[in-house]
């Protein structure tokens, strides 16, 4: 009679859990690497809205594992051309989102006028353990305008840009401008393309394409001109209302019609059928479950 080869098995056995050990390993060596937290990295941007009022954005996030994550309750300093007490600008700390916003100060008016370029400085604060936190950005001032022109029926949108050279304002050419319309979720470009880049005179121009863009109650639609990120300008908007869209005007029984967002009174007819199904089939089949019961207990009597 044969006997059985134990040793082949054990050895295949052990194999297998060789494998699974070092399959555990290198999971748990990835999840470790996945949970490394790195050292929080700060950054500083600059935007002029529409509203020609500068403000400067700083932002604190750290990368875990293969994703970067806010850092909330950073504290701040930001400083104009150099860190020194003179120069701070004010002390900000970042939100849930790991942003923090800060406008331009009063007090710094007579700076600000007197220069076409600054320099940004945003360091972290010492005394609450951040102090080696640095990020700076320098800006050359500029101005972006966006406007309109309609000739032989063609509605053209243009942007502008120009910056700041001693007492004068000098066209920039070759920046990519963003032309669009503004709505609630996104801009919509107004036009075929997303940027249009200015010319030498620091134009760019778009055919205005979105006729049938609806609009407020009387038509009005909004432009904007944007510079988005630019490296030397930082982020610049600009906006104008045109009677170019298409009046929206709500109808008056809006609500009074059987839709899902109308009130309880006006649900809309196949819902209510479907809802009353469920109920009278969940009720029916307890009701038809107690009456077999009923009938089984007479049954055990009789």
């Amino acid at each position: 009679m044969k006997q059985p080869n134990h040793s082949g098995t054990c050895k295949c056995l052990s194999s297998f859990v060789a494998v699974s050990l070092l399959c555990a390993l290198f999971s748990l060596a990835a999840r470790a690497q996945d949970s490394t937290k790195a050292p929080t990295v700060l950054a500083i941007n600059y935007f002029l809205p529409a509203t020609h009022v500068p403000y400067l954005e700083v932002s604190t996030k750290t990368k875990v594992g293969r994703k970067f994550e806010p850092v909330k309750g950073v504290r701040v300093m930001v400083y104009c051309n150099e860190q020194s007490a003179s120069h701070l600008l004010g002390t900000v700390t970042t939100g849930e989102t790991g942003i923090a916003r800060l406008g331009i100060p009063p007090s710094f008016r007579d700076t600000w006028d007197s220069s076409g370029q600054f320099k940004f400085i945003a360091a972290g604060d010492s005394a609450t353990g951040n102090g080696d936190l640095n990020s700076d950005i320098t800006i050359k001032k500029a101005i972006l305008v966006v406007d309109t022109v309609t000739q032989d029926g063609v509605r053209t949108v243009t942007g502008t840009l120009k910056e700041r050279e001693g007492d004068t304002w000098k066209p920039v050419p070759n920046i990519d401008i963003r032309l669009s319309v503004k709505r609630m979720d996104a801009n919509l470009s107004v036009g075929d393309k997303d940027t249009y880049t200015s010319d030498s005179t620091g134009l760019s121009t778009a055919q205005f394409k979105r006729d049938s863009i609806p609009g407020d109650s009387r038509g009005n639609i909004i432009l904007v001109a944007e510079v988005d990120d630019n490296d030397t300008y930082g982020n610049l908007f600009a906006e104008k209302t045109v009677n170019w869209g298409r009046a929206f005007t709500p109808p008056s029984n809006f609500f009074a019609q059987r839709t899902l967002w109308s009130t309880r009174f006006k649900t809309p007819i196949w819902l209510l059928a479907i809802a009353y199904t469920v109920v009278i089939g969940v009720w029916g089949t307890i009701f038809y479950i107690l009456f077999q019961l009923v009938r089984i207990k007479r049954m055990r009597t009789s």
